[in-house]
Formats: structure tokens, sequence, C-alpha cells
């Protein structure tokens, strides 16, 4: 028995391209992303999307509310699947960040797989309640196909945990907003089916 679990990154805010960290503010999303997330909705209309689940922050939410449209379905939220708490950082254009946290800001753009961010979490704990949250996900959904909208972290040691590998592949590959990657769960296994697919936004 196969379950596809769909993994869609929020779409485009403005904070995305401005340089500040997000954390969990409530930012909704720009226009290119509302732009972006209606593209990947008429993608995913003709599909037999059983669920969808989304991380409770706005620019998920409005996602995950886009998606679920053209299934008649209502949006379930989890705090599982929530974007990384940034702590310090929350708020801060990426040059203070810098500024402030040299060593810490370097390590994060080369692998930041064992770094804890300031009065915030550690990668370790977002991979735990990640997993968790997939787990659960997958375990309500056997042999369906559902919808789960998050953020670049999530998603990305989403990824790294259905390849069997460590975390330190996070700066390897790219997530874009609204992006969609697959994991089909076959016998309890899974497998990544699907990267960073972008197709649905054209050029």
């Amino acid at each position: 028995m196969t379950t596809t679990v769909l993994l869609v990154r929020h779409g485009q805010a403005n904070s995305n391209v401005t340089g500040y960290y997000m954390g969990w503010s409530n930012e909704d999303l720009s226009e290119i992303g509302y732009t972006q997330v209606r593209s990947l909705a008429s993608r995913l209309a003709s599909l037999p999307i059983a669920s969808v689940y989304s991380s409770p922050l706005q620019r998920t939410c409005t996602t995950a509310t886009i998606l679920a449209k053209p299934h008649g379905l209502e949006v379930e939220t989890s705090d599982d699947i929530i974007e990384i708490q940034i702590g310090d950082w929350q708020g801060l254009h990426i040059d203070e960040v810098g500024q402030r946290w040299p060593e810490l800001w370097k390590q994060s753009r080369i692998d930041p797989s064992e770094i804890t961010l300031p009065n915030g979490e550690s990668f370790q704990q977002v991979t735990e309640r990640a997993i968790r949250g997939f787990d659960k996900i997958v375990a309500a959904n056997h042999g369906k196909q559902v919808i789960i909208v998050s953020h670049e972290i999530v998603v990305k040691v989403l990824v790294a945990h259905a390849l069997g590998v460590s975390n330190s592949i996070y700066r390897r590959f790219e997530i874009n907003n609204a992006s969609l990657s697959a994991i089909r769960v076959i016998d309890g296994k899974a497998r990544l089916a699907t990267l960073n697919d972008t197709s649905h936004l054209g050029a």
C-alpha cells in the first residue's frame, strides 16, 4: 500500500526577498506568493487529495487554504510542522545576524545541522518533531494522497529523513517557495519521488 505525501513550501512572502528572518511571525504571502500558490493549486486540482495539513503560521495557512479549496477540504494545522523557533534572530535582517553572531551565522550557511539558534530551537529538535508529525499524518492516511504545507527547514529535514541521510546535506539542495516535493511511503519505507518541482511557476 502506497501513501503519497506532497510537501509544499509556502508561497513567497516579502521577507523571503528582503532578507529578514520571519520565524514565527504571522506574515502573509506577497502578491507574487498568491500567484505562485494559485498556479500550484491549478496543477494539483485534479489529484485525489484526501487531506491538507499546514503549519499554523499565516503564510502556510494561506497557502494550504488555496490548495485545499478545489478539493472541498478543510485545512488541519499541526504544531509539529511549524517553522523553526529562531529566538533572538526573529525579525532581524540577515546582515545584522551576521554581525552579531558571526561564527554561528557562518556555520548556519555552511552546515546548520548541529546548531542551536540563540534562545530558539536546534535543528535536531525541529527534525524530531517534523518526523513525528509526518509519521502521524502517514498513519492517518494509509493508501491516500495528502498535502503538507510547511517551511523550508521542515521540508528539507523530511527529505533527508526519506533519503536516510543526515541533515548535513541541508545546504546541498534547494526548496523554493511554492515548490512541490513528494515522498511515497510503501510498506512503511519512505522514498523520495519528487524534489523542488516548480514547473507550475513557469520561467
